[in-house]
């Protein structure tokens, strides 16, 4: 059998993290823990984490029983040409990053709301989910799969696929755990 792995970096609650792995019961989920920052991935011009670098690091030491793995921190994250991203995933790959830090009301001088985090993390997780199974983004607004570059769009978006994106995530996934075709 085969698991979508959720490795933590950085300082992650543990009731968010149980919040979330109850809403991605689509799939088994095991949990690594891990508190280590990742230096090699630090760019002190940007006070940011290059997410790519994080992902090849992670990627070339995945456990073999690993579908997929998901990495949650608390670090702000960028790419060369982002400012930030919510998270970065390898296109058909096994490995994606979520950053909490500007899904976070604390981010925007709001008071905190674990529900509200809960609910956001979710939608990014799934989203990189969704790449790292080969999904592109969508033009519905309201798919999980659409492109959210400001807080307010990831808020407006659904936790789930459209029926298109989802048929074509539901069909991946039992083909890679499964064996169907």
């Amino acid at each position: 059998m085969s698991y979508l792995y959720l490795k933590t970096i950085g300082n992650i609650e543990p009731l968010l993290l149980e919040k979330v792995v109850k809403k991605l019961d689509f799939l088994p989920v095991k949990l690594i823990e891990d508190e280590n920052y990742p230096i090699f991935a630090f760019e002190p011009k940007r006070n940011q984490y290059y997410a790519k670098k994080i992902i090849e690091k992670i990627a070339s030491e995945l456990p073999e029983d690993c579908e997929t793995m998901i990495i949650i921190t608390d670090i702000d994250l960028c790419t060369p040409v982002l400012t930030f991203v919510y998270g970065e995933a390898q296109l058909g790959g096994k490995v994606a990053i979520v950053s909490m830090t500007r899904l976070k009301q604390k981010f925007y001088s709001l008071p905190e709301d674990i529900e509200l985090l809960a609910r956001r993390l979710v939608k990014v997780i799934v989203h990189e989910l969704g790449h790292c199974y080969g999904l592109v983004h969508c033009n519905n607004k309201k798919c999980v799969m659409y492109l959210s570059n400001n807080i307010v769009s990831v808020d407006e978006k659904n936790e789930s696929f459209c029926t298109e994106c989802g048929d074509f995530f539901n069909q991946k996934v039992r083909k890679e755990n499964y064996g169907q075709k």
